[in-house]
């Protein structure tokens, strides 16, 4: 258990089994790991990285468990000191996966902070009136997810092109606590935000340009969500799979959609995007990634970025001037005329 008020002697840890009451707390941590597996990808880098040599014995050495888990967490709540952190539990635990065939053991590390909550219980005195008595719990902890300030998910192997998969509750609003991990297990992101930004844009492009044509809405192709996926870019400080898969891809047919998008989930996945959080970097996308140009049959060149929508540009039919005519339509507030040069 920690809590910032206590000196750091003072830390308590319990050298105890934990049983999960219920069906639907086991279910609480079994989500809460496979958040963990969504985390930002880090790898282990410098010649001192102690937490490592830890989680590697506890993945090996069943009877020295419970003393390298008070290791582990005392070294976490040491971390913590001299930070704004809330009171709370270090849980730290034994994971296992199937790869190839066999069980990989992952170490996995949770924070879960302390939230005040209340209960209740009825009562019938003397008379047979029923009151109802509320009590405050302080040191309570909720099946929230948003209790969750912190988790990292280890794997000391060579299974894995990462090594940590580490996720931090206020990354987005406050982005200097994304160093704490990179202190407390000696690790390093195995790409920076700028690769990832450019990985994801070009993993979009490369998977529509192999989507088949009945697989496409109408008038969509692949340079439409190549433009989005820059637009998404631009428009979100955080990358998160999920809406960026949501605003890639678009279809009025559900079904061609859900296809479409676990396809798209599949491919960021082998690109090792999928499941990543970072914080999107535009300017570091190429002008052939986030610009598209128009070239007309008279030579007029129309050059915008991201979405098509977004850029106030409309491409429709225009059949009153024959069956391949197009009519462009450009809304904006101010034209600068420059030259030809």
């Amino acid at each position: 258990m920690y809590d910032p008020r206590l000196p750091e002697e003072k830390l308590q840890c319990l050298d105890a089994e934990v049983t999960l009451d219920g069906t639907t707390t086991a279910v609480f941590f079994e989500e809460r790991l496979r958040a963990a597996s969504q985390g930002t990808q880090f790898v282990f880098a410098g010649e001192h990285q102690p937490v490592r040599g830890l989680c590697e014995r506890l993945t090996t050495a069943a009877g020295e468990y419970v003393e390298l888990s008070k290791e582990i967490a005392d070294a976490f709540s040491k971390h913590h000191r001299g930070r704004q952190m809330a009171a709370g539990v270090i849980i730290v635990a034994l994971a296992t996966v199937e790869t190839g065939g066999r069980m990989l053991p992952l170490v996995f590390i949770l924070k879960l902070d302390h939230k005040p909550a209340m209960t209740y219980s009825l009562a019938q005195d003397e008379e047979g009136d029923t009151t109802a008595q509320i009590q405050r719990i302080v040191n309570a902890l909720v099946e929230d997810k948003a209790a969750v300030q912190r988790s990292a998910l280890i794997d000391i192997s060579d299974q894995y092109a990462w090594d940590v998969l580490a996720s931090e509750r206020n990354e987005g609003a406050a982005p200097e606590l994304r160093h704490f991990f990179r202190a407390f297990l000696s690790v390093v992101p195995r790409e920076d935000a700028s690769v990832l930004t450019r990985k994801a844009v070009t993993a979009v492009s490369a998977w529509a340009k192999e989507v088949a044509r009945t697989e496409l809405p109408p008038d969509e192709s692949w340079r439409r969500y190549q433009e989005r996926a820059a637009q998404y870019m631009k428009d979100h400080a955080e990358f998160d799979t999920d809406d960026f898969i949501k605003a890639v891809v678009r279809d009025e047919d559900r079904e061609r959609k859900t296809r479409a998008s676990a396809s798209l989930r599949e491919r960021l996945r082998d690109q090792g995007i999928a499941g990543q959080e970072f914080p999107t970097k535009p300017a570091s996308l190429p002008n052939k990634l986030k610009r598209t140009q128009l070239v007309t049959e008279e030579g007029v060149r129309i050059i915008y970025e991201g979405d098509q929508g977004a850029g106030r540009i409309e491409v429709q039919d225009d059949p009153e001037h024959g069956n391949q005519a197009k009519r462009i339509v450009i809304r904006t507030s101010r034209i600068t005329e420059k030259d030809g040069g």
